[in-house]
């Protein structure tokens, strides 16, 4: 993982570098230098954290019903970092209210994501408890 980081803070040094030339002259190539750097740190940074991932999904599918807990809180990290990334975006160009409106719809999909475990988390307890 330590290469990784190297890699993807390398890549986004040079690449801020070069947007600071480019920017004043050129707006829209420091955007698309700046959106193909973030790409293909996500990419790197994917790459590297999938098989941990996927060790310890294993360990959760071993535990009966667990499994579908598991895929909850990494699904709503993933939106949580994908939500962060985009309104990021959206500020560094000057749409703060974009930005906004982009937190707002990811925390809207974190909870819709997180109902249904919380649904039956309750179940049980209602069974638990006799009613």
């Amino acid at each position: 993982m330590t290469g990784i980081l190297i890699k993807s803070l390398c890549i986004l040094f040079i690449s801020a570098a070069l947007i600071l030339s480019v920017g004043g002259q050129r707006s829209e190539h420091a955007f698309l230098l700046s959106l193909a750097a973030a790409a293909t740190v996500l990419f790197l940074v994917i790459g590297a954290v999938t098989p941990s991932v996927a060790r310890l999904k294993a360990v959760f599918v071993k535990m009966s019903g667990a499994a579908e807990f598991f895929v909850i809180p990494v699904k709503a990290l993933g939106l949580a970092y994908i939500t962060e990334f985009i309104a990021d975006t959206c500020r560094d160009f000057g749409q703060g209210s974009l930005a906004a409106k982009a937190e707002f719809a990811g925390k809207c999909a974190i909870f819709v994501l997180c109902v249904p475990a919380a649904v039956s988390v309750l179940e049980v307890a209602l069974k638990f408890a006799g009613l």
